[in-house]
């Protein structure tokens, strides 16, 4: 009986680095895809500083064209003058929920890993059908 040689032994490690990885991969993939398209679609408005009896703050219009108010203290928008504009980020679902930053694309890491492992899967599968040529 003679000892398997590391061609003889990559054969099933490559078959089971493609079936584990390659469909987990493609599956984050669409995930993230789903996540970005559907369940976190930051809008873009512009947003107007305001100051009247009720406080200090934000107004825009969202792409239904109704306003929405942000209330703020002074000291968050101590920078600006009434009347200034800024771009404000809100969710079409729920105009409330706003931010002034850019908001990050969602799903971020799910991408970084389902890239890696669909490269992976894919590297294993291409040398699996190489390796038998050796």
């Amino acid at each position: 009986m003679t000892m398997p040689t590391a061609l003889d032994m990559a054969g099933p490690i490559l078959e089971m680095l493609t079936w584990l990885c390659l469909p987990a991969g493609l599956m984050l993939l669409v995930y993230a895809g789903i996540l970005r398209r559907f369940i976190s679609p930051w809008v873009m408005a512009e947003g107007v500083v305001y100051s009247d009896a009720s406080g200090t703050g934000f107004r825009w219009f969202d792409h239904k064209y109704r306003i929405h108010h942000a209330p703020m203290s002074p000291h968050d928008i101590k920078d600006m003058a009434v009347g200034d504009t800024l771009p404000i980020y809100y969710h079409p679902k729920r105009p409330t929920q706003w931010q002034t930053a850019v908001p990050e694309a969602a799903g971020k890491t799910a991408v970084v890993v389902g890239r890696l492992l669909t490269g992976v899967g894919t590297l294993a599968l291409i040398a699996g059908f190489i390796l038998p040529m050796f």
